[in-house]
């Protein structure tokens, strides 16, 4: 096992798509695994509006995101955590900034969750989108 350098680590968090969001609800963890996006600031993601995720991170922005892979018999592998504040979106342009990448990253049109941004726009107080800094990371992987 080794750690892995900043760019391994910026360039998995590029490449997958799925990942699980930590944070406190009350006094206890809570995790829930989620698509999300990148750019090279920040990784941006996000829960059922209105959730307990949301309200967890309302309540106490401490996060972390957390990535993982294996090939099916856990010979290779690889895991990274970003920790941080997460910061909720609650501007529609920020919102759709967010969407728009992560439909990108999915394979579709860029405007295809247009109508989801403008749902979680129009109530901003049980808004779900998040961003957190790609600031605190590390990763380790046995990989060559």
């Amino acid at each position: 096992m080794r750690e892995m350098t900043e760019k391994e680590i910026r360039d998995f968090i590029s490449e997958w798509r799925w990942g699980t969001i930590l944070a406190v609800d009350g006094n206890k963890p809570y995790a829930v695994e989620v698509s999300y996006a990148s750019d090279d600031d920040y990784i941006y993601c996000g829960s059922r509006p209105g959730g307990r995720m949301a309200k967890s991170i309302k309540s106490n922005s401490n996060a972390a995101f957390k990535i993982c892979d294996s090939d099916p018999e856990h010979k290779k592998w690889r895991a990274v955590i970003v920790e941080g504040i997460a910061e909720r979106l609650v501007k529609k342009e920020d919102i759709l900034f967010f969407t728009r990448m992560l439909a990108k990253k999915m394979g579709r049109s860029e405007n295809s969750f247009d109508a989801l941004a403008e749902k979680i726009a129009s109530n901003p107080d049980e808004s779900n989108s998040i961003r957190i800094p790609i600031k605190v990371m590390s990763g380790r992987t046995n990989w060559p």
